[in-house]
């Protein structure tokens, strides 16, 4: 079998898998930066501790690299506009134009979330075009009445 053809088994199988949909939040040096991602997950509980992965052309991604907090909202099924906002081609600040998000210490999160999951950095693995962020759990905030946002062949559900 071909890349080409391995490439896009791949992607068609990854279609496949349903995910909750994240914003990944971090503040920097004045500057809150913000972006949906699928690829999260939870990595132990002793301690606590989460992955996400960020494709090195992403914005956020230098902030992570330098930055050593941020914050994983598991979005509700209300908040597909905010992860189309957070995954288009426009970044800074028109990330942030709702009034939902909220600054605590040194994290932004997003009050309206499913969950909210404050982590410190604690350790990056770079593998080709990402790097996997791992984060130790801080403090957690839930709303058990809402649903999660889905994402899963090629939409979200």
């Amino acid at each position: 079998m071909q890349d080409s053809d391995i490439k896009q088994n791949f992607l068609n199988s990854m279609r496949g898998i349903t995910s909750t949909v994240n914003v990944i939040s971090a503040a920097a040096e004045g500057q809150r930066h913000a972006m949906t991602a699928t690829s999260v997950t939870s990595l132990s509980l002793e301690p606590p501790s989460m992955l996400v992965c960020i494709n090195k052309d992403a914005s956020l991604h230098k902030i992570l690299l330098d930055n050593s907090n941020f914050c994983i909202n598991v979005l509700s099924s209300l908040q597909k506009e905010l992860a189309e906002v957070c995954s288009n081609s426009e970044e800074g600040e028109s990330r942030f134009v709702s009034e939902s998000w909220k600054d605590q210490g040194p994290y932004i999160y997003n009050k309206d979330a499913l969950s909210n999951i404050f982590c410190t950095k604690t350790n990056q693995v770079d593998h080709t075009s990402h790097t996997i962020f791992i984060g130790t759990v801080d403090r957690v905030i839930n709303s058990p009445d809402l649903k999660p946002l889905l994402y899963g062949s090629g939409g979200y559900l």
